[in-house]
């Protein structure tokens, strides 16, 4: 029988994952789907690959992933018979066939998160959105989002054992809109580190308060003052909204 490549467009509710990547203990996104599509197609060794990694307890709206399947299932039979071998905290959206080259990770040209941060918690956003605990000027965090804009070294915005060894990114958007009962940050660049969109808000919360000042960002951004410790947002108000292919 023939095989295919196809590519899923997914949603998950990350409450109760270790993010996506499979691990020995620890139900995962990427564990769940290869274990419905074990069911679907039992003489398969089934590697699906996602378009990056997410945190335990981050969310996606838009992650993408892509498996070499037989090609006894058409694109919608396929979507359909994971979609009913999954649990509902996680939604199949759309399944295609695309070429033999395409890779969700190294085909990507874009990434695009988002982060909801309620100015009150309540029982409807506790999952989803983290609580905004201080007064902040929100002046200072859009002065700091306008400075992440362009090709910067992210070296002391991702995790300190972080696998890579280059961690310049290009940061095409990046802005905070003050949305009623929350603010909203939305960032978009060609690539990003291990815990770096969480940092960076932690950080950037930190400017807003007033115990960091702009320039105490600029230089941490610079990597001119590693005596200061960069921030950790809750991973629970991380959306990963979109990946762009050309």
């Amino acid at each position: 029988m023939t095989r295919k490549k196809y590519q899923f467009t997914i949603q998950y509710d990350g409450s109760d994952f270790h993010g996506w990547q499979v691990q020995k203990n620890g139900r995962t996104v990427q564990g769940d789907i290869e274990n419905a599509l074990n069911i679907i197609f039992p003489k398969e060794k089934i590697s699906l690959i996602g378009s990056g990694r997410t945190d335990t307890g981050v969310h996606a709206i838009g992650q993408v992933a892509h498996v070499e399947l037989p090609s006894r299932l058409s694109p919608l039979q396929l979507c359909n018979a994971l979609q009913g071998n999954l649990n509902t905290d996680i939604q199949i959206d759309s399944a295609i066939e695309v070429d033999e080259d395409f890779h969700a990770r190294f085909s990507a040209t874009a990434r695009e998160y988002e982060y909801h941060l309620v100015k009150r918690q309540s029982p409807f956003s506790r999952k989803y959105a983290a609580e905004l605990k201080w007064d902040i000027d929100p002046k200072l965090l859009y002065e700091c989002a306008s400075l992440l804009k362009g090709e910067h070294d992210f070296t002391s915005f991702c995790k300190a054992n972080a696998e890579v060894e280059n961690k310049i990114c290009i940061i095409y958007k990046a802005d905070w809109i003050d949305n009623d009962d929350r603010y909203i940050f939305t960032i978009q660049a060609n690539r990003f580190l291990h815990h770096m969109v969480r940092y960076l808000i932690g950080t950037m919360l930190e400017v807003a308060r007033g115990r960091y000042t702009i320039q105490d960002f600029i230089d941490i951004l610079n990597r001119e003052k590693a005596e200061i410790a960069v921030s950790r947002a809750p991973a629970k108000g991380l959306f990963l909204k979109k990946v762009y292919y050309d």
